[in-house]
Formats: C-alpha cells, structure tokens, sequence
C-alpha cells in the first residue's frame, strides 16, 4: 500500500512540475536561413474573472531571439484595451507594475495599436528576472475593468530561455 502511495505522490508532483514548464518553438527563414527562437509560459486567466466582452481573456509571457537580439513581450488572446496609456505614432506606452516572487516594480512597455502583444521595455533586466523568479504578477490596467492581474509560473523558464539562446547563436 505504501509504494502505491509512494509512486501515486512521485506522479501527481511530476505532473504539476511539468504543467509549469514553459514551451519552446523556432522557426528558420527558408530564403536566409536565419532562425528565430521562442519561449512561452502556460496561458494563464486574470486572478479575477473579467466581465464581457473579456471573460475568455488568457495571456501569456514570452521571449524571442533571432541572433541579432532578444525580446521580453506578453501577449493575450484578446488585443488588450487599456487605460492610462500614453498615445506614440504607431503605439501606447504603458506604465504599470510588475511582481517578481515579493519584489514590485513600475516598468514601461510598449503596444502597437491593436495588437496582442505589448513588449517589455528592459528587455535585458525582465528575462534575467524571468529566468529567476517562481512567480510573477502582472498588473494591466484593462478598459472599462480597473486593475487586472495575470500571475505566471517563472517555473521551467531558465530551462527554455537556455534552450532558445542555443538556436539562436
């Protein structure tokens, strides 16, 4: 009986340690050959449901490279409409908090107007905290919501950050 107990706790925690696990994808340019390399964490819902017409709202954090440069964005299923922005040609400058495990911090990111994804500003500074926080929070500023947040698992992170470097040198 003990060893079914043991074997059952050894697969549930090696489950929930893979649930964690952030994904890995790289595309190669077939005209130039160069390839791009991504990584994402699981989709995640906002800590608190948000109304319609954003209640199926998911998002996600990612990193990229192409060999030339690396990227920190997150992006959602829905083009986020948030307020307090300030209007760029082309884009809305963001000014929001971001938590990593207990350390809050104001960051600015960028959205081109009606897209998914808004990237993180300190690139550089964002991945390394990625690559070493068990938790983030993401606080954004939704229409029509208030404060909204998206807490991700920074669990398997290192992992596929390291495994996309190596495709992309």
């Amino acid at each position: 009986m003990l060893k079914h107990i043991t074997i059952v706790c050894i697969l549930v925690l090696s489950g929930l340690q893979l649930s964690a696990q952030w994904d890995v994808s790289s595309d190669k340019d077939e005209m130039t050959g160069e390839v791009s390399a991504y990584c994402s964490s699981k989709l995640v819902s906002p800590t608190e449901r948000m109304d319609f017409p954003y209640s199926d709202v998911k998002g996600w954090l990612g990193v990229g490279c192409d060999g030339n440069s690396e990227w920190a964005y997150v992006g959602f299923t829905t083009a986020p409409n948030l307020q307090n922005t300030t209007t760029e040609d082309g884009y809305n400058r963001i000014s929001t908090r971001i938590k990593f495990d207990d350390e809050v911090e104001q960051i600015t990111m960028t959205q081109d107007w009606s897209s998914k994804f808004i990237h993180f500003r300190n690139d550089s500074d964002i991945i390394e905290k990625f690559m070493t926080a068990n938790t983030i929070l993401l606080e954004m500023n939704w229409y029509g919501e208030g404060k909204s947040y998206f807490r991700f698992s920074g669990s398997g992170s290192t992992r596929a950050i390291t495994q996309i470097r190596q495709s992309c040198n």
